[in-house]
């Protein structure tokens, strides 16, 4: 029985990977790119050792407290009021992202390749200086039904660098398969200068959504002017060993 299992993960480790891609962008809400890379506007540039959290007297730069994302998962950080972001991740997941408030940020998006469609409301329940906490739940559509996930996450660490501890639990047809409906995952990052971040992040769980017993992801983000860029890599990891790794790019533009 065991061996037959491992067979049959091994025959599907290519397309498992790539919905475990999607249902990643869908289920953790994908966030948009750091505002202007890590270039705040002139006159608000800060000490990157010395991130200014944003206040009710403070415009919210992201590159001020560092990334709303890593790779995939989302951070305990918030997207700014009435700023943006527009993106697409491999060639066939565009999403858009729109801070409705301080606190409040709305992100929808479309994996075309499975026609699912996807919209993600974020709520910063905490905004400290070296801790955030955001709750969020992803709702996606297609032609089969609808279903998604609710998750919490924490962020702890300054603009320069940050580790993120996150939970979800799966609902509806997004978790209607056997296994664990809950998914962990944590993720750090860490500034290489002023226009390049190292980011690794990892999922355990989540066998009722389809996903691996393992994901594992690393890479860097480049960021210029409203421009960033991810190269990256996923690696799934079945009970038999490590599967085949997928390439991973995302490009966003910041408004």
């Amino acid at each position: 029985m065991r061996g037959s299992r491992g067979s049959l993960h091994r025959s599907m480790e290519r397309s498992q990977c790539l919905v475990t891609l999607c249902v990643s962008i869908f289920t953790v809400g994908l966030s948009g790119p750091e505002l202007r890379g890590q270039e705040p506007p002139p006159g608000t540039q800060p000490s990157v050792a010395a991130p200014v959290p944003p206040t009710s007297s403070t415009p919210a730069v992201p590159g001020e407290f560092g990334p709303t994302r890593l790779l995939l998962a989302p951070t305990g950080r918030s997207m700014p009021s009435g700023r943006g972001a527009v993106g697409l991740t491999e060639i066939g997941i565009p999403w858009c992202e729109w801070g409705l408030t301080r606190r409040v940020s709305v992100l929808a998006g479309a994996a075309v390749p499975l026609g699912v469609l996807g919209i993600s409301p974020k709520i910063q329940v905490y905004g400290g200086r070296r801790a955030q906490a955001a709750l969020g739940v992803v709702a996606s559509f297609d032609d089969g039904g609808f279903g998604g996930i609710a998750y919490g996450v924490v962020t702890l660490g300054a603009a320069d660098a940050g580790v993120t501890l996150g939970y979800g639990y799966g609902f509806g047809q997004l978790a209607d398969s056997g296994g664990s409906r809950g998914v962990l995952f944590l993720g750090g990052e860490k500034a290489i200068g002023r226009h390049l971040r190292l980011i690794v992040e990892g999922y355990v769980g989540g066998a009722a959504m389809g996903l691996p017993d393992a994901t594992f992801l690393g890479g860097l983000r480049f960021g210029s002017g409203r421009w960033s860029v991810d190269v990256g890599v996923v690696v799934p990891v079945y009970e038999t060993g490590s599967g085949t790794p997928v390439p991973l790019l995302t490009i966003g533009w910041a408004f």
